[in-house]
């Protein structure tokens, strides 16, 4: 949460793909709401620009168990955004193709 501290609201985006996945969290774990989150970033829409370019890197890396992952890098190649995660090894083969990622958690990136 200090790193979010360094931004103004706006400045950090979340993917709807990733909201949703930290709903479906949040809920298995009881819980409410993840809504405190948005006073610190909002949550961009997966278009028809996102869509486009999560067709292109399925044609690339086929795997179906990471469909999830990649609709989310596509997402962030979209928008030629970084990708900040502390899944670096779900997303790291998708730098050959343009991603930027970073960890905010830990020193590995």
């Amino acid at each position: 949460m200090k790193k979010f501290d360094n931004y103004r609201k706006g400045e950090i985006i979340i993917s709807a793909i990733t909201w949703a996945e930290l709903c479906c969290g949040i809920k298995k774990e009881g819980r409410d709401t993840v809504e405190n989150l948005l006073s610190v970033l909002d949550v961009e829409p997966f278009g028809i620009k996102q869509a486009d370019k999560y067709g292109e890197l399925t044609h690339f890396f086929p795997n179906r168990k990471a469909n999830l992952d990649r609709m989310i890098a596509a997402h962030a190649i979209s928008l030629n955004v970084t990708l900040v995660t502390n899944n670096i090894d779900d997303f790291c083969s998708y730098t050959r193709v343009g991603l930027s990622i970073e960890n905010w958690v830990s020193s590995h990136k």
